[in-house]
C-alpha cells in the first residue's frame, strides 16, 4: 500500500502551526502578568512553540518531496525525514502540555485540576512515545527487523523509565536542588535535542542500513526527557505544597 506522503505531512504541518499560534498566544499572555514570576513556564512553552514551528517546516519540506514507487533511495530519505520530524513533533506536544501543568501550579489551582494536568500530560506522554514508536518502522523493509524492533523500542523505554526512577528516588533531594537552581538550563536541554535531531534530518544516514542499536538510543534519549518532565512536575509541586506551609 502507498503511503500517501504529501497530503499526510500536509496535514501535521498544518497541525503543528495552529499549536503553535495557541502557545505563542500563552508566552504573550503570561509575559503581560507582572504579579507573578512565570519564567519557567515561559521558558517550557519557548521550547515547545519552537519545537512546533519546527515541526511545521519540516513537515511542509516532507510533503514537498515525491516519493515515487520505484526510487528507493527517495522512499528511505523521505521515510528517514518523517521520523525525525516525527520526534520533535511528540516532543513538542509533551512541552506543551508539561506547561499547562506548570501553568495550574503557578496559579495554585486546586489540587484536583492539578491532578486532572498531570493526567493529561501522562496520557499525552505514553501517547507520544507510542506515536514515535510505530513510525520508527518506516526506516526498515526487513520482515525479521520489523517483526522485533517495537518489542525492542518498547523494552529501551521500560528500561530507561525504571532507571531514571529508581535514580529520581535516590537521589530527589539533590535533584530537588539542581531543580531549583538550573530548571530554565536543564529544559534548555530538550531545544537541544530537537538541535541534535535536526542535523540527523539534514545527513545521509537513509542512505545506510540505521542498526536498531542507534533507535533504540534514541528511544532511550526521548524517554530520559520525558522523565525529566515528570520529575520537575513533581518538584513544582513539592515546592508549591512547601509555600503554602509556610
Amino acid at each position: 500500500m502507498q503511503v500517501d506522503w504529501a497530503t499526510m505531512s500536509g496535514n501535521y504541518a498544518n497541525f503543528a502551526g495552529i499549536l503553535a499560534g495557541f502557545v505563542f498566544s500563552g508566552i504573550f499572555l503570561l509575559l503581560e502578568d507582572e504579579k507573578r514570576d512565570a519564567s519557567e513556564v515561559i521558558s517550557i512553552l519557548f521550547v515547545g512553540f519552537f519545537g512546533l514551528v519546527l515541526t511545521a517546516f519540516l513537515f511542509s519540506n516532507i510533503s514537498g518531496m515525491e516519493a515515487e514507487a520505484l526510487d528507493q533511495n527517495r522512499i528511505r530519505l523521505v521515510s528517514f525525514h518523517l521520523v525525525i520530524a516525527s520526534i520533535i513533533f511528540s516532543i513538542a506536544i509533551m512541552q506543551m502540555f508539561l506547561s499547562l501543568v506548570f501553568i495550574f501550579i503557578l496559579y495554585q489551582l486546586p489540587t484536583q485540576v492539578i491532578s486532572l494536568g498531570k493526567t493529561i500530560y501522562y496520557g499525552s506522554a505514553l501517547i507520544a512515545t507510542m506515536f514515535v514508536i510505530r513510525t520508527i518502522p518506516a526506516l526498515y523493509t526487513d520482515e525479521a527487523i520489523l517483526s522485533a524492533l517495537p518489542r525492542n523500542l518498547y523494552l529501551a523505554v521500560v528500561v530507561t523509565v525504571v532507571f531514571t526512577f529508581i535514580l529520581s528516588k535516590l537521589f530527589r533531594r539533590k535533584l530537588d536542588v539542581l531543580f531549583e537552581r538550573y530548571f530554565i538550563m536543564i529544559i534548555t536541554a530538550t531545544f537541544l535535542f530537537m538541535l541534535l535531531l535536526v542535523v540527523l534530518y539534514n545527513t545521509q544516514l537513509h542512505l545506510k542500513d540505521i542498526p536498531v542499536i542507534v533507535d533504540q538510543v534514541i528511544m532511550g534519549m526521548f524517554t530520559v526527557n520525558m522523565m525529566i518532565n515528570n520529575f520537575s512536575i513533581n518538584h513544582e509541586y513539592r515546592m508549591m505544597q512547601l509555600q503554602d506551609k509556610k
